[in-house]
């Protein structure tokens, strides 16, 4: 059921963004038992012919399961099946997949005595060399509920400079004499970031739409200011998204909501902050130790943001 689901999802989002035909493979290899698998298609791969691809052999060392090691040929019967009955002659991945689409190739000509194609692209990778996604750290969605369009320009935003260029020519429709011209600016004058502002507007407009990309800036425009009551709370949920979120009640403390939401570390230490002017309530400072907290405090009576200094944030919500 969970894999049902997750399908669906990614349906949802390829047809949206592309309007194409969405198929799921579970669909023909459910009904193969294991006889059939083995007559109809192991026979068709020699064991020194896997053992020789990449993706395998880089694994032989470490150790892969036989469930691994099959997986080209399961990605070769998808390829053989979409050629067959969906007409597909081309296959498109990440260059870490030309192992497993040559077989697919293999396969056709071996079963069907017809070509098929493969072509492949440089992965997304970060400046360590590793690749984008959940495994390794935290994964960017193209789902607005899983990735806000703020969560997606900050990530933009802060992209290294010495990858934003590779991300412009991957991830976007802009033309090859704007990126070189964005690519001269990000060198001679790096803290404008103009890379990294056409980028996130250029992704987030085409994944969402512009009403999105606009909230983005609207959020980060006023997260940058403290102009924090400019925000409605649903921008606030979104721009604190990553802040751990304290429950408050009518007429606590400041004092120790402070303690509870880990701005201070004592009562002593949070007057202190009070008295010195370090504390802010949704952008405006407050001074007066002895304040209590109420729901008309809170924007649109759900949210309290606080913050301690320049960089210290945390929020608070009325449930």
């Amino acid at each position: 059921e969970t894999v049902l689901h997750n399908f669906e999802c990614l349906k949802t989002q390829l047809t949206n963004l592309f309007g194409c035909e969405v198929v799921n493979n579970y669909d023909w290899s459910k009904d193969i038992n294991f006889i059939d698998f083995l007559r109809d298609f192991g026979k068709y791969f020699n064991i020194n012919y896997m053992l020789n691809k990449d993706i395998i052999a880089r694994r032989l060392d470490s150790g892969i399961t036989y469930t691994e090691f099959s997986y080209m040929i399961m990605q070769a019967l998808d390829f053989w099946y979409l050629f067959k009955n969906k007409g597909v002659t081309l296959q498109v991945a990440g260059q870490d997949q030309w192992g497993n689409m040559t077989s697919g190739i293999e396969l056709i000509r071996k079963k069907e005595a017809k070509e098929a194609y493969a072509f492949t692209m440089p992965l997304l990778t970060k400046a360590d060399g590793s690749k984008f996604g959940k495994t390794n750290g935290k994964a960017i969605w193209l789902d607005k509920n899983k990735t806000s369009a703020y969560e997606m320009y900050q990530f933009f935003i802060n992209s290294e400079d010495s990858k934003v260029i590779d991300y412009l020519k991957f991830l976007t429709f802009l033309s090859k004499e704007e990126i070189e011209e964005l690519e001269e600016k990000n060198k001679t004058q790096p803290h404008l970031r103009e890379a990294h502002k056409a980028l996130a507007k250029s992704v987030i407009t085409f994944l969402h739409s512009e009403e999105d990309y606009n909230q983005a800036l609207k959020i980060s425009s006023a997260l940058f200011s403290g102009d924090i009551k400019s925000l409605t709370a649903q921008e606030i949920e979104m721009g604190f998204n990553d802040l751990p979120c304290v429950d408050v009640v009518e007429e606590t403390p400041l004092v120790d909501l402070l303690i509870s939401a880990e701005v201070a570390s004592s009562k002593r230490e949070a007057r202190e902050f009070l008295r010195n002017g370090a504390v802010t309530m949704n952008g405006e400072k407050v001074t007066d130790e002895a304040y209590k907290v109420s729901r008309q405090d809170a924007i649109e009576g759900q949210f309290i943001v606080l913050r301690r200094g320049k960089k210290k944030y945390a929020l608070a919500k009325f449930n």
